[in-house]
């Protein structure tokens, strides 16, 4: 009941705001209507000015009209006029009222009425300062507009209005209608918070996108408030005298047909209050320009803006930071001296501002000139793998070709390859014996010749078993890395080639290391790691070598079986044994003793009795775990009297 009664007295508002039009007279004066255009559905009251009594109406004669896209015979065929004074249309379109009177001529008076559908207006609000907003309508179909607040004032043509301070949303609505039409082809609403002061703009980003003396493009990236009417003001070469440049939009804005080779462009965003006629501004944000030239090894660049809240300047090369930021606003120029002839270089300037705001030039690229020698490979590593030699090197610039020099136990270098990419393989050597040194030469894009490269040599191990107790190590220092040797490293794996414990760290300055003879492994393989002196550490390997101790057997002369513990059997001692066999005979070749446990020895018996003293053949057999075997034939003696 309440909302019904809000409507009521809404319309009753709406209908004494509209101006009072009167009523419309048809052209021969006779008669007049409430309404000629209006909206579905539109009522028209007809008022009889003739003085006529016997008045009759046709509300829609186009049905019989056979020009009348509306022409229907069968509607026209039962068509009378009617004596009612009151008619609603109830679809779009232009329909002819007609009156009729008998007793005047011509009989006839008409009038043209025009039904739309309804549509709601177009519009939009902007905000203003002290919790004002604007109304701006952008429906171009309606004659007039009524706009409710929606804080209980009542509708009106003002099209701006201010709120009670606060943080409250008002639902905004507007009302189109017709000269001499209702109010009825219903409103738009949009809903909308109030502020005391419009926000700002604030820019995130400008961007030179084209450096040219008539066709110069800025691109602007900026944040806006979209119910604040926002103004771009540019100044060219200072931070005053500011013109506008058009209203903003969006999040992005482009400003060409400027001269971005000569100038500087500053740019501050203007919120304003439309209300009051008045401007706030966002922080400015100017243009940086670029300059790059090409010089003999190396690309001059220079750079200019105008550093308001200056944070920093950031220099990208090929699109990756060309050096620290630089904080220093008077610095704008910076040499770039690693170039090379025939590749294009790209570089580019940003200046960022204390609120981040990025100030980004245009990409100014160049093609680098240079006839100067490459700088020499100061860094080579050599490393042995079977019967190769593995070299690889940091490039230091574009190349067309390496060529590689060798030189064989001391002798003199001899080139032996050309390549154009890394690695080089030396192949059918002999690293196990033979010493290996190289230097490396190459040609850059531009045709020049480097100097020669440092020498870099592959470590040679050799290792000499020492009386089968110890196995005795040296190499050949590593050559070849500019900052030196770290450490070297002893790899030792077992016979298939893996690590019987961590590496053993040797100090930089190791050439010999002594390694006991290991009881239990049979097979040992050595090899030297050599780890340079780097942040990321280089590795050269040196050949490999293997120890492979031969089976044995020791046997004593003599035994004394007398049970003082001492030296009571005649056993076999060895290494790496796998199979064992013994035989003992006397010295007429009668079989006396017979065992395959090398830990069980012979203690002078024969059938359960002692032996006497005497001199006995034994006859050893042995085989280690590779298939090897070692027969040993000998005598023993037997003694008692001890």
């Amino acid at each position: 009941m309440r909302k019904t009664l809000f409507h009521i007295l809404w319309i009753i508002l709406l209908v004494l705001s509209v101006p009072a039009w009167g009523q419309i007279s048809s052209p021969l004066g006779r008669f007049e209507v409430d309404y000629i255009k209006g909206c579905v559905p539109l009522t028209v009251t007809v008022t009889n000015t003739s003085g006529e009594i016997n008045d009759q109406y046709f509300f829609d004669t186009d049905t019989c009209d056979v020009s009348s896209p509306k022409y229907d015979v069968s509607a026209c065929a039962s068509m009378a006029p009617t004596s009612t004074k009151s008619f609603t249309y109830s679809l779009p379109g232009r329909y002819t009222l007609v009156q009729v009177l008998t007793n005047l001529v011509p009989r006839t008076d008409t009038l043209v009425i025009e039904v739309l559908a309804p549509q709601p207006p177009e519009f939009n609000v902007t905000l203003c300062n002290n919790y004002g907003v604007a109304v701006n309508i952008t429906d171009t179909q309606y004659d007039q507009f009524l706009v409710d607040y929606g804080d209980g004032s009542p509708p009106t043509s003002n099209m701006t209005h201010n709120y009670p301070a606060g943080i409250t949303s008002y639902p905004i609505s507007v009302s189109g209608f017709f000269n001499n039409g209702p109010v009825n082809c219903g409103d738009s609403t949009t809903i909308l918070t109030p502020v005391n002061n419009i926000p700002d703009a604030t820019f995130s980003q400008v961007t030179v996108t084209n450096q040219g003396l008539l066709n110069g493009t800025i691109d602007l990236d900026f944040n806006l408030n979209p119910n604040v009417n926002y103004v771009l003001e540019m100044s060219a070469n200072g931070t005053s005298g500011f013109t506008d440049a058009g209203l903003l939009s969006g999040a992005v804005q482009t400003v060409s047909g400027i001269n971005t080779v000569d100038n500087i462009y500053c740019f501050r965003i203007a919120a304003v209050d439309i209300c009051n006629n008045n401007r706030t501004y966002s922080d400015t944000i100017c243009s940086t320009n670029i300059q790059v030239m090409a010089q003999e090894g190396q690309n001059q660049i220079n750079w200019g803006t105008i550093p308001i809240n200056f944070d920093r300047y950031e220099l990208t090369k090929n699109n990756v930071p060309l050096g620290p930021p630089i904080t220093n606003s008077n610095i704008t120029d910076f040499t770039d001296n690693s170039v090379d002839c025939n590749v294009v270089y790209c570089y580019r300037i940003t200046t960022v501002y204390t609120n981040g705001s990025r100030s980004t030039s245009v990409e100014n690229c160049v093609t680098g000139i240079n006839s100067l020698p490459p700088p020499a490979i100061t860094s080579l590593t050599a490393s042995i793998t079977g019967s190769s030699i593995t070299l690889e090197w940091t490039p230091t610039s574009p190349i067309d070709f390496y060529q590689v020099f060798r030189s064989e136990n001391n002798e003199g270098f001899q080139p032996i390859g050309t390549e154009s990419s890394l690695p080089f393989t030396d192949q059918n050597l002999r690293p196990q014996v033979n010493t290996y040194c190289y230097y490396i030469i190459y040609q850059n894009t531009c045709g020049n010749q480097s100097p020669v490269s440092v020498t870099a040599c592959a470590i040679l191990l050799a290792g000499t078993n020492v009386g089968n107790k110890s196995f005795d190590l040296n190499w050949t220092p590593q050559l070849g890395w500019e900052n030196g040797v770290s450490d070297y490293e002893l790899e030792i794996m077992d016979e298939n080639g893996v690590l019987v414990g961590p590496p053993i760290s040797l100090g930089n300055t190791a050439t010999g290391y002594q390694d006991p003879i290991n009881q239990n492994r049979q097979v040992s393989q050595y090899r030297i790691v050599a780890i340079s002196n780097d942040s990321i550490p280089l590795r050269s390997y040196s050949n490999v070598v293997m120890e492979d101790i031969p089976l044995q057997v020791f046997v004593p002369n003599s035994f004394t079986p007398n049970n003082d513990g001492l030296n009571d059997t005649f056993t076999a001692k060895g290494l790496f044994i796998k199979e064992y066999s013994m035989e003992i005979y006397s010295s007429w070749g009668e079989l006396l003793y017979h065992t395959t446990d090398l830990e069980q020895g012979w203690n002078g018996v024969y059938k359960g009795s002692l032996i006497p003293e005497a001199t006995y053949v034994y006859k050893i057999q042995a085989t280690d775990s590779k298939g090897r075997s070692l027969t040993m034939n000998g005598t023993v003696h037997l003694l008692r009297n001890f």
